[in-house]
Protein backbone atom coordinates (compact mmCIF):
# COMPACT_ATOMS: atom_id res chain seq x y z
CA UNK A 1 0.00 0.00 0.00
CA UNK A 2 1.23 3.44 -0.95
CA UNK A 3 2.41 6.17 1.95
CA UNK A 4 -0.50 9.11 1.51
CA UNK A 5 1.58 12.29 2.60
CA UNK A 6 -0.89 14.89 3.78
CA UNK A 7 -0.24 18.55 4.77
CA UNK A 8 -3.08 21.47 5.06
CA UNK A 9 -1.67 24.45 3.31
CA UNK A 10 -2.59 27.67 3.33
CA UNK A 11 -2.77 30.11 0.58
CA UNK A 12 -2.22 34.05 0.58
CA UNK A 13 -3.40 35.28 -2.56
CA UNK A 14 -2.24 38.29 -4.57
CA UNK A 15 -3.75 41.39 -3.59
CA UNK A 16 -5.31 40.44 -0.57
CA UNK A 17 -3.01 39.96 2.77
CA UNK A 18 -6.10 39.25 4.44
CA UNK A 19 -7.63 36.55 2.25
CA UNK A 20 -6.75 32.77 2.82
CA UNK A 21 -7.77 29.55 1.43
CA UNK A 22 -7.22 26.29 3.15
CA UNK A 23 -6.43 23.59 0.66
CA UNK A 24 -5.99 19.72 1.38
CA UNK A 25 -2.53 18.29 -0.56
CA UNK A 26 -2.42 14.75 -0.46
CA UNK A 27 0.58 13.23 -2.13
CA UNK A 28 1.09 9.50 -3.20
CA UNK A 29 4.54 9.03 -4.07
CA UNK A 30 5.55 6.24 -5.75
CA UNK A 31 5.61 2.33 -4.19
CA UNK A 32 9.61 2.37 -4.93
CA UNK A 33 10.11 5.71 -4.04
CA UNK A 34 13.76 6.14 -1.81
CA UNK A 35 13.72 6.27 1.73
CA UNK A 36 15.41 9.75 1.23
CA UNK A 37 13.32 10.97 -1.14
CA UNK A 38 10.43 10.08 0.83
CA UNK A 39 11.85 11.50 3.91
CA UNK A 40 12.41 14.89 2.60
CA UNK A 41 8.76 15.25 1.14
CA UNK A 42 7.73 14.05 4.80
CA UNK A 43 9.72 16.68 6.59
CA UNK A 44 8.62 19.55 3.86
CA UNK A 45 5.28 18.89 4.45
CA UNK A 46 5.66 18.84 7.95
CA UNK A 47 7.36 21.94 7.94
CA UNK A 48 4.54 23.62 5.47
CA UNK A 49 2.29 22.27 8.32
CA UNK A 50 3.65 23.98 10.99
CA UNK A 51 4.64 27.36 9.61
CA UNK A 52 2.13 28.09 6.70
CA UNK A 53 1.86 31.67 5.99
CA UNK A 54 5.88 32.11 5.43
CA UNK A 55 5.48 35.04 3.12
CA UNK A 56 8.16 35.53 0.43
CA UNK A 57 11.08 37.50 1.24
CA UNK A 58 14.08 38.37 -1.41
CA UNK A 59 17.10 37.01 0.53
CA UNK A 60 14.74 35.29 3.69
CA UNK A 61 15.49 31.71 4.38
CA UNK A 62 13.97 30.88 7.39
CA UNK A 63 10.78 31.30 8.79
CA UNK A 64 10.19 34.66 9.06
CA UNK A 65 10.00 34.53 4.73
CA UNK A 66 11.98 33.13 2.29
CA UNK A 67 12.86 33.25 -1.54
CA UNK A 68 12.71 30.13 -3.65
CA UNK A 69 16.56 29.30 -3.33
CA UNK A 70 16.01 30.32 0.46
CA UNK A 71 13.02 27.31 1.11
CA UNK A 72 14.82 25.28 -0.36
CA UNK A 73 18.06 25.61 1.83
CA UNK A 74 15.70 25.21 4.73
CA UNK A 75 13.95 22.24 3.43
CA UNK A 76 17.40 20.43 2.54
CA UNK A 77 18.77 21.76 6.06
CA UNK A 78 15.82 19.33 7.64
CA UNK A 79 17.84 16.10 6.22
CA UNK A 80 21.27 17.39 7.00
CA UNK A 81 21.79 18.76 3.82
CA UNK A 82 24.11 21.54 2.86
CA UNK A 83 24.23 23.31 -0.86
CA UNK A 84 24.81 26.60 -2.21
CA UNK A 85 22.18 29.94 -1.31
CA UNK A 86 21.32 30.32 -5.09
CA UNK A 87 19.60 28.99 -7.34
CA UNK A 88 21.90 29.40 -9.88
CA UNK A 89 24.38 28.01 -7.59
CA UNK A 90 21.63 25.58 -6.73
CA UNK A 91 21.68 24.60 -9.92
CA UNK A 92 25.74 24.34 -10.52
CA UNK A 93 26.27 22.56 -7.45
CA UNK A 94 24.30 19.52 -8.98
CA UNK A 95 25.81 19.71 -12.30
CA UNK A 96 28.78 19.87 -10.65
CA UNK A 97 28.32 16.84 -8.49
CA UNK A 98 26.72 14.90 -11.99
CA UNK A 99 23.00 15.03 -10.56
CA UNK A 100 21.41 17.45 -12.65
CA UNK A 101 19.46 16.37 -16.03
CA UNK A 102 19.52 18.91 -17.90
CA UNK A 103 16.45 19.82 -19.94
CA UNK A 104 16.73 21.08 -23.44
CA UNK A 105 14.71 24.09 -24.55
CA UNK A 106 12.22 22.44 -26.97
CA UNK A 107 11.24 20.52 -24.26
CA UNK A 108 7.84 22.65 -23.57
CA UNK A 109 5.24 20.13 -22.09
CA UNK A 110 5.21 17.43 -18.90
CA UNK A 111 5.05 14.78 -21.65
CA UNK A 112 8.37 15.54 -23.22
CA UNK A 113 10.95 12.58 -22.51
CA UNK A 114 13.42 14.81 -21.15
CA UNK A 115 11.28 14.69 -17.86
CA UNK A 116 10.88 10.80 -17.82
CA UNK A 117 13.49 10.34 -15.07
CA UNK A 118 11.93 13.03 -12.66
CA UNK A 119 11.17 11.87 -9.13
CA UNK A 120 9.25 13.38 -5.98
CA UNK A 121 12.13 14.97 -4.46
CA UNK A 122 13.86 16.36 -7.00
CA UNK A 123 15.17 20.15 -7.07
CA UNK A 124 13.40 21.38 -10.48
CA UNK A 125 15.33 24.94 -12.47
CA UNK A 126 13.50 27.78 -14.45
CA UNK A 127 16.35 29.87 -16.35
CA UNK A 128 15.21 32.75 -18.69
CA UNK A 129 17.36 31.75 -21.64
CA UNK A 130 16.26 34.17 -24.80
CA UNK A 131 18.26 35.02 -27.58
CA UNK A 132 20.74 37.37 -27.08
CA UNK A 133 20.69 37.20 -23.35
CA UNK A 134 22.98 35.15 -20.91
CA UNK A 135 21.53 32.01 -19.72
CA UNK A 136 20.34 33.06 -16.04
CA UNK A 137 18.52 30.40 -13.32
CA UNK A 138 16.11 32.37 -12.01
CA UNK A 139 13.54 30.03 -9.63
CA UNK A 140 13.67 26.01 -8.39
CA UNK A 141 11.21 24.14 -6.41
CA UNK A 142 10.80 21.05 -4.76
CA UNK A 143 9.11 18.66 -7.09
CA UNK A 144 6.63 16.17 -4.88
CA UNK A 145 4.95 13.98 -7.46
CA UNK A 146 1.52 14.31 -8.17
CA UNK A 147 -1.87 14.10 -5.91
CA UNK A 148 -4.18 10.90 -6.48
CA UNK A 149 -5.94 12.19 -9.32
CA UNK A 150 -2.68 12.77 -10.89
CA UNK A 151 -2.25 16.60 -10.52
CA UNK A 152 1.66 17.42 -10.20
CA UNK A 153 2.25 19.41 -7.37
CA UNK A 154 5.83 20.92 -6.01
CA UNK A 155 6.87 22.85 -2.76
CA UNK A 156 9.03 25.66 -2.43
CA UNK A 157 8.37 30.02 -2.16
CA UNK A 158 7.30 32.14 -4.88
CA UNK A 159 5.66 35.37 -5.23
CA UNK A 160 2.85 34.98 -8.23
CA UNK A 161 2.52 30.84 -8.72
CA UNK A 162 -1.16 29.13 -8.29
CA UNK A 163 -2.19 25.97 -6.57
CA UNK A 164 -5.54 24.66 -8.71
CA UNK A 165 -6.36 28.55 -9.37
CA UNK A 166 -5.26 30.09 -6.39
CA UNK A 167 -2.70 32.87 -6.44
CA UNK A 168 0.50 31.85 -3.78
CA UNK A 169 2.89 34.84 -2.45
CA UNK A 170 5.13 33.07 -0.20
CA UNK A 171 5.70 29.28 1.00
CA UNK A 172 3.17 26.47 0.23
CA UNK A 173 3.13 24.31 -2.31
CA UNK A 174 2.31 24.84 -6.45
CA UNK A 175 1.05 23.40 -9.60
CA UNK A 176 4.25 21.98 -10.99
CA UNK A 177 3.63 23.41 -14.94
CA UNK A 178 6.08 23.51 -17.70
CA UNK A 179 6.41 26.88 -19.28
CA UNK A 180 4.73 26.76 -22.91
CA UNK A 181 6.23 27.57 -26.23
CA UNK A 182 6.60 31.01 -26.32
CA UNK A 183 7.59 31.93 -22.55
CA UNK A 184 10.24 33.89 -21.73
CA UNK A 185 11.33 30.54 -19.18
CA UNK A 186 11.92 27.22 -19.54
CA UNK A 187 12.80 24.33 -17.57
CA UNK A 188 16.39 23.96 -17.28
CA UNK A 189 17.30 21.16 -15.52
CA UNK A 190 16.23 19.03 -12.20
CA UNK A 191 18.01 16.27 -10.29
CA UNK A 192 18.52 14.71 -6.73
CA UNK A 193 19.93 16.61 -3.78
CA UNK A 194 21.10 13.28 -2.22
CA UNK A 195 24.18 12.32 -2.95
CA UNK A 196 24.90 8.75 -4.79
CA UNK A 197 25.93 5.76 -2.73
CA UNK A 198 27.68 3.04 -4.48
CA UNK A 199 27.13 -0.84 -3.33
CA UNK A 200 30.48 -2.37 -1.73
CA UNK A 201 31.67 -4.87 -3.60
CA UNK A 202 30.97 -8.42 -2.52
CA UNK A 203 33.69 -10.07 -0.08
CA UNK A 204 35.05 -12.89 -2.70
CA UNK A 205 35.36 -15.11 0.41
CA UNK A 206 32.02 -15.24 1.16
CA UNK A 207 30.52 -16.21 -1.71
CA UNK A 208 30.04 -19.32 -2.80
CA UNK A 209 31.54 -20.97 -5.53
CA UNK A 210 29.54 -22.15 -8.68
CA UNK A 211 26.98 -18.97 -7.81
CA UNK A 212 26.58 -15.70 -8.74
CA UNK A 213 27.10 -12.81 -6.85
CA UNK A 214 24.59 -10.89 -4.90
CA UNK A 215 23.17 -7.97 -7.24
CA UNK A 216 23.83 -4.74 -5.87
CA UNK A 217 20.43 -2.97 -4.56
Amino acid sequence: MPVVLTARSVLLFLGCAAAFAMAEVTVVPPADLSAPRRELIGKSLAFLKEHPAVPYVEGGADEKGMDCSGAIVRLLELVKIELPRSAQGQYDWLRESGRLNLVPATARTPEDPAFRNLLPGDLVFWAHDQPGEPFRVSHVQVYLGKEADGHAVMIGSSDGRSYRGKKLSGFGIVDYRVPKAGSSTRIAGFGSPFPATVAPLPDPAKVSPGHPSPPEP
